[in-house]
C-alpha cells in the first residue's frame, strides 16, 4: 500500500508559509534525492497567457533556495504544446513564464523537447496502444523529476493532476498528438447557431463554416478540444464512452514509460480548484474550497487520495458533476494494470 502525505492547508495559508512544502518533502522522504550535483528537474505547468489559476511561482521560492543548499543543480522543466498559442515554441514559452513570475524563483527553464517540441527521444514501453513513446529529448538528462502538479477538472480526461502531468506533459508534440489523434468532436446541427466562436478559438483551424453548421476538418484537428469548451450551445461533442477512455489508457502508457526511464515524486495541490486545466487562456474561478498538498512517490495514488480528499470534503462527486459524460477514474485504472502504481494508499496527516 503507498503512502500519501497530506497538509491541510488554504492557498493564503501556503503563501504565508510556502516553506511548508519542504517541510512535506522532508517527512515523505522526498528530499534524500537532492544530491550533489543531482540535475533536479521540477515538472511545472506555467499557465496558459490570461490564465491565473497555475501553480504560484511564490510557492517555490524556499524550495529552491533548500535545493541549491542541498547543492543539487535544479530547474524548471516544461514541454511545448500541441496547439497554437503562446506555449507552441520554447521562446514565447520562456517569455510567458516569465511574464506569470517565475523568474522570482531564481531556477533556470528548461523547454525539455526543443525550440519547436521536435525534440524526443524514442523509449520502448511494448504495451497495448504503443509499442514505442516519444518522450521530451532532455527529459532523459535529469537525475530526479519532481512533478509539481494543480488538481483541476479537464475537459477530456475528467480531471489532471500528476498522472496527466506526466503522460502529456512530459511528451514531445509527436507523442501528443499520438495522444490526441483519435479525439475529433462532431459539432451538432441542430444545436449549432454558426456564431464562429469554435472558427476562432481552434488552434490548428480545424473549423469551418458551413450552410447549415459550423464542421471540423478531420484532416486538421489534433483532438485538443477547445471548441468544446467555448461552444455556446453545447453544439460540440465526443463520442466519449469510446475517445474517452482510449485516450485515458494512451496518456497512461506515456506516463509509464516516463517512470521506466526516470525516478519521480509527486506534489499535488489541491488549492483553487478549476472546472478546466490551466491551459485555458482566460482566469478561472475556484470551485472547491482549498483542502491541501499532497507528497507521494506513487502518481496514481496521490491522485487517487485527491479526488478521495475532494469528495468526503465536498459530500459530493464534483469532479464528475464537472464532467459527467467522462469516466474519469478509468486511466488510473488502467495505469495500475500497467504497473504505474496503486490505487490503494495509507493517507498521512501532517
Amino acid at each position: 500500500m503507498s503512502k500519501v502525505f497530506f497538509k491541510k492547508i488554504s492557498y493564503e495559508e501556503l503563501l504565508k508559509r510556502p516553506d511548508i512544502i519542504v517541510d512535506g518533502l522532508k517527512i515523505a522522504g522526498i528530499t534524500e534525492n537532492f544530491k550533489k550535483d543531482n540535475f533536479v528537474g521540477l515538472k511545472i505547468h506555467f499557465g496558459e497567457k490570461g490564465n491565473k489559476s497555475f501553480i504560484n511561482p511564490n510557492f517555490l521560492i524556499p524550495l529552491s533556495k533548500f535545493l541549491k543548499k542541498c547543492q543539487s543543480r535544479p530547474f524548471l522543466f516544461e514541454t511545448n504544446t500541441l496547439y497554437r498559442g503562446e506555449r507552441m515554441n520554447a521562446v514565447d514559452h520562456m517569455n510567458l513564464a516569465y511574464g506569470h513570475g517565475f523568474a522570482k524563483t531564481n531556477m533556470p527553464i528548461v523547454i525539455a523537447d526543443g525550440i519547436k517540441g521536435n525534440d524526443y527521444i524514442e523509449a520502448k514501453i511494448d504495451k497495448k496502444h504503443f509499442k514505442t513513446c516519444f518522450l521530451a529529448k532532455a527529459l532523459f538528462d535529469v537525475d530526479f523529476l519532481l512533478v509539481l502538479s494543480h488538481l483541476t477538472g479537464h475537459m477530456l480526461t475528467g480531471f489532471g493532476a500528476a498522472v496527466k502531468n506526466l503522460g502529456m506533459g512530459c511528451a514531445a508534440r509527436r507523442g501528443k498528438l499520438s495522444q490526441h489523434c483519435t479525439m475529433q468532436p462532431v459539432i451538432s446541427e441542430k444545436k449549432c447557431i454558426m456564431c464562429g466562436m469554435c472558427v476562432k478559438s481552434c488552434p490548428a483551424q480545424a473549423i469551418e463554416k458551413g450552410e447549415a453548421k459550423c464542421y471540423v476538418v478531420k484532416e486538421k484537428c489534433i483532438g485538443c478540444a477547445q471548441c468544446i469548451s467555448v461552444c455556446p450551445r453545447g453544439a460540440v461533442d465526443i463520442v466519449w464512452s469510446e475517445e474517452y477512455n482510449l485516450m485515458g489508457e494512451k496518456m497512461a502508457e506515456y506516463a509509464y514509460a516516463v517512470t521506466k526511464n526516470i525516478k519521480c515524486a509527486y506534489v499535488n495541490f489541491c488549492l483553487y480548484i478549476t472546472k478546466e486545466c490551466d491551459c485555458m487562456n482566460k482566469e478561472s474561478a475556484g470551485f472547491i474550497k482549498d483542502i491541501g498538498i499532497l507528497f507521494s512517490y506513487d502518481p496514481v495514488a496521490i491522485d487517487k487520495a485527491s479526488l478521495d480528499l475532494v469528495q468526503k470534503q465536498e459530500n459530493r462527486d464534483a469532479i464528475l458533476e464537472c464532467h459527467p459524460k467522462i469516466n474519469y477514474l478509468h486511466h488510473l485504472q488502467y495505469a495500475e494494470t500497467l504497473g504505474l502504481g496503486s490505487l490503494n494508499y495509507e493517507l498521512v496527516e501532517i
